[in-house]
């Protein structure tokens, strides 16, 4: 693999970049993290590989796949000579040894998480879904494999024995993940995957000051029923509960950071009445506002 000085791109910001290496070559078909990361493309990022350059001997009977994994923006990827359009929810793979140029939309800057993982040769981290050691995989449940993405890069960050075998664990946990999203999925550059797309960037841009799905649905030009329907169909969780469980997270994070008073909180969410804050607060954390508060200052 590359060694630490050049193995990330300078060409991003907002980055959380974390580079493991291999504690020992990986036993036949158990994969381990090397590198993971998130990172922000500035406009004229660029990335021009025609491989990775080969591993130290100690290291030779391990091969290396690279999944990045779009969440933001846009961008387009040349794979092995194959063109591909990037979009929220695609995610590319590629082993060592394949020729990958990778940009971004200079007006739209794509986000997006890394990983690298070692494996013994005979095995293929996506073999259930791609019969090529490269190819595009479109993702339905983007916030499942964000949040893997996330457990992933903050464990990387612990200072702990545990670290790397639970990072470890994760990213088998992320790619079994990935696979049965593929397999399951109807994903593409279908109309209803597209509304579902818009519905949820609007939602997570402008959470705090949404009260209602009717809301929504006039901002998003769309019928109420319409839009519930397909966020769900994508989502597995209808579009006023990640609504609120948008809310309550930044609520928490008020709370326990800001020193705002529960009424506060409620009035920069949206809320004119305090109780009917702190029961949807109660819905997503099971304790009211003050008591977990409390539980955290505690613990």
């Amino acid at each position: 693999m590359q060694s630490k000085e050049n193995h990330f791109s300078k060409l991003v910001e907002e980055a959380r970049q974390i580079f493991f290496g291999l504690h020992q070559s990986p036993p036949p078909k158990e994969i381990q993290m090397v590198s993971v990361g998130c990172e922000r493309c500035l406009p004229e990022y660029l990335v021009d590989r025609k491989s990775f350059p080969q591993p130290t001997n100690e290291l030779q009977q391990s091969s290396y796949t690279t999944f990045d994994f779009v969440v933001e923006g846009k961008g387009n990827l040349l794979l092995n000579g194959q063109k591909h359009r990037l979009i929220p929810g695609c995610l590319y793979v590629y082993a060592q040894n394949v020729p990958h140029k990778i940009s971004t939309d200079p007006n739209f800057p794509m986000l997006k998480y890394f990983l690298v993982c070692a494996h013994d040769h005979s095995f293929r981290p996506f073999g259930s879904i791609l019969d090529q050691d490269f190819g595009l995989i479109g993702i339905n449940s983007i916030d499942e494999i964000t949040g893997l993405f996330e457990l992933i890069v903050g464990n990387a960050n612990l200072d702990s024995s545990f670290a790397r075998p639970i990072c470890n664990a994760l990213t088998n946990a992320l790619v079994l993940k990935i696979c049965e999203d593929a397999e399951l999925g109807d994903w593409g550059n279908s109309r209803a995957w597209t509304t579902y797309n818009r519905i949820l960037q609007h939602l997570r841009t402008n959470y705090y000051r949404i009260k209602s799905i009717e809301q929504l649905a006039d901002e998003t030009n769309l019928d109420p029923a319409y839009l519930s329907r397909i966020f769900k169909r994508f989502h597995k969780e209808g579009p006023y509960k990640f609504l609120i469980r948008l809310k309550m997270s930044h609520a928490a994070s008020l709370l326990l950071n800001s020193g705002y008073l529960v009424k506060q909180v409620a009035y920069e969410l949206g809320y004119e009445n305090p109780f009917h804050f702190s029961r949807s607060f109660k819905s997503i954390y099971g304790l009211s506002p003050e008591n977990f508060v409390k539980e955290r200052k505690n613990a």
